[in-house]
């Protein structure tokens, strides 16, 4: 009788836990459309502390329901947490190389004295982020990302249009639209949990080589897009020159 108790206890403890770890899923309801990128990262910020317990129970109750014991149980939880525990201090919380110490930016751009202006997508939907890049932002952008640099290539103008349309295509950039007349074109593109929108817009103009293309990410919203602007205009970079 007692370990029917037993049983029947842990696995509502089970349950519970399962419901404890669901906001950890804000990401998928953004996905479904249910709420807004915004939304999803605060309740799961929000509840980040009770979802990790939640995670930590259902780790060792799985682990007690597989092994039927409860010492090989506790000593198998205490061994997963120490390899977890190791792996975050030598290597997710490592700060890296370039780190400077600066609060985070969301704006990048390759050209920091003139950054491409928006147009076709300055209206929207959900931007809380000005379209400005004040000298602060460019400072920071200077001693974070001093990689971050224009294409200069041999291509003509039209040429390099082209192939930086192609190169938008094959990243999964979602078109808003294309300003030939102004060598512009600006697209979407979205983070891969809670799919944050970040806008992009690319400005090719000939210069006495070739032609020079300039990139800018700006994200909607949020403080800091924690360097995936960046990374986003360097891979950008690295597909144009490969192909």
């Amino acid at each position: 009788m007692q370990n029917k108790f037993r049983t029947i206890l842990l696995r509502g403890v089970f349950i519970l836990a399962l419901v404890g770890v669901l906001p950890l899923l804000g990401g998928v309801g953004t996905r479904l459309g249910f709420w807004e990128p915004l939304t999803g990262f605060m309740m799961t910020l929000g509840y980040l502390s009770v979802s990790s317990v939640a995670v930590l129970m259902l780790i060792f109750l799985s682990l007690y329901f597989c092994l039927n014991n409860l010492k090989q149980s506790i000593v198998s939880f205490v061994v997963i947490m120490g390899f977890a525990a190791g792996g975050y201090v030598l290597g997710v919380n490592k700060e890296p190389d370039d780190w400077t110490g600066l609060p985070g930016i969301h704006d990048v751009t390759t050209d920091m004295k003139n950054p491409p202006q928006f147009v076709i997508l300055a209206d929207a939907p959900g931007r809380r982020n000005s379209f400005e890049y004040p000298i602060e932002t460019a400072e920071k952008q200077k001693a974070k990302f001093p990689w971050v640099k224009p294409i200069l290539t041999d291509l003509s103008e039209n040429e390099a249009y082209a192939r930086a349309i192609t190169v938008a295509n094959e990243l999964g950039w979602k078109i808003a639209g294309e300003d030939p007349s102004r060598g512009t074109f600006e697209a979407t593109d979205y983070t891969k949990w809670f799919y944050f929108h970040d806008d992009v817009i690319v400005r090719v103009t000939a210069n006495e080589n070739g032609s020079r293309v300039d990139v800018r990410s700006l994200s909607r919203v949020g403080g800091t897009d924690h360097g995936l602007g960046a990374i986003r205009i360097m891979k950008f970079i690295k597909k144009f020159n490969e192909i």
